[in-house]
């Protein structure tokens, strides 16, 4: 799960990544080579809480969304 962590963490940060994060997910997990339960958690879990966000992430908010995040990614792995 560290690389989905590591995709929906720049796209906490980066609009322009969770755009294409959020309208590209299948590319994103195909050039990420994501396996199959990482790409059912990014086209549930990490698509659901991206499109949530605020446009954009205050800076000051950025570290504690990516670790609300990261947290929602392994539960959903279990």
């Amino acid at each position: 799960m560290d690389k989905l962590i590591d995709i929906a963490g720049r796209a906490v940060a980066d609009y322009g990544f969770r755009q294409a994060v959020l309208y590209g997910a299948d590319d994103v997990a195909r050039r990420w080579e994501l396996s199959d339960q990482e790409r059912a958690v990014l086209e549930s879990t990490v698509l659901e809480r991206l499109a949530g966000l605020p446009i954009p992430v205050e800076p000051a908010e950025v570290p504690a969304e990516q670790q609300r995040l990261a947290e929602a990614i392994r539960a959903a792995a279990g």
